[in-house]
């Protein structure tokens, strides 16, 4: 009689100089009361304190890749992601964030509910602050009439109706998310992530994609993740994470929108930058308006690259254009 064998639940961690956040995030992957086999596999990003002693010794058993440089984000889980799929049993992935960590029941709630759900690309629980569990770090994310993302909700209070019912929306934040086997395995590029944005926005991307295909994200009540938010970022100059965004920006725009949607908001976006230059002047931050503007300008360099992605795109884009731009006004 044959064997039968668990679907499996790979957690996949990138970690940079993080060693400090590792214990936490790693013990709240493995209180899980999920009944799916778990995979716990953490990719370190050549970081340059004892992170791999620390995780050799403390937890043997998650599954420790050594990068020799620092690949970012994108790169980063793409190693995870694609080690693990080599394992038929996978059928989820959770994507979490040093910073971050999962209630007991976390996994257990979204993967019921993503099995009734069988067009499911990715779920997120609510996500809150970390050191103050009435503010809201994330419900969802999604690209603004303006070109913009958006983390839904971000510092907003709790309030009466978050958790009355499974919300879908046009994305979820990857500092705590499950994706489906199935719309991994469904989407048109060799990489989940798209690598060239190293970090900020591949999140978004990734939901623009799914959206776009006729996928359907979800975020889900009755389970919580927290979130510090910015760890690794915030060791880098803040300029860096305005110019990476403003960089990314127009790449995801013009990979993933349909025409008439992305002329309309290419228009917007030269006011929308406009209003950010003199909101950074007003305040003082003169570096940010210099990353601002280099990161357009580094976004038109890499326009080739993206219209190549947007062309292999084309043929999966499903979504009715009214309906994606009812979803742009609020990401529901």
């Amino acid at each position: 009689m044959k064997k039968m064998t668990k679907d499996t639940v790979a957690y996949i961690i990138v970690s940079w100089n993080n060693r400090e956040l590792l214990k936490d995030c790693i013990e709240s992957i493995s209180v899980q009361n999920c009944t799916e086999n778990k995979r716990i596999i953490l990719i370190d990003n050549n970081s340059s304190d004892d992170t791999v002693e620390y995780i050799n010794k403390h937890f043997p058993n998650v599954e420790l890749i050594v990068s020799d440089k620092n690949n970012g984000f994108a790169k980063g889980n793409n190693i995870g992601i694609t080690l693990v799929l080599k394992d038929k049993n996978v059928k989820y992935v959770v994507l979490l964030n040093t910073d971050a960590r999962l209630e007991s029941n976390w996994t257990s709630t979204l993967i019921n509910a993503a099995n009734k759900r069988p067009r499911t690309a990715m779920m997120q629980s609510i996500t809150v602050d970390y050191y103050n569990h009435q503010v809201i770090d994330s419900t969802h994310l999604y690209i603004s009439e303006y070109g913009q993302a958006i983390q839904s909700s971000w510092r907003e209070p709790i309030g009466i109706g978050y958790d009355i019912a499974p919300l879908k929306v046009f994305g979820c934040n990857a500092a705590a998310m499950l994706i489906t086997r199935k719309f991994i395995d469904a989407q048109p590029f060799k990489e989940l992530f798209d690598e060239t944005m190293f970090m900020y926005l591949e999140d978004v991307d990734l939901a623009a994609r799914a959206t776009i295909m006729g996928w359907d994200n979800f975020v889900i009540p009755g389970t919580r993740a927290y979130h510090m938010g910015s760890v690794s970022s915030s060791k880098k100059d803040p300029s860096f994470s305005l110019y990476m965004t403003f960089r990314n920006n127009m790449g995801l725009l013009i990979k993933n929108l349909p025409l008439k949607i992305l002329l309309t908001i290419l228009f917007r976006m030269v006011k929308a930058d406009t209003a950010s230059i003199r909101h950074l002047r007003r305040t003082g931050k003169s570096k940010g308006v210099a990353a601002l503007i280099k990161g357009r300008l580094m976004g038109i360099v890499f326009i080739p690259h993206f219209l190549i992605k947007r062309y292999k795109l084309k043929p999966y884009r499903k979504i009715d254009i009214d309906y994606l731009w009812r979803l742009m006004k609020h990401g529901y």
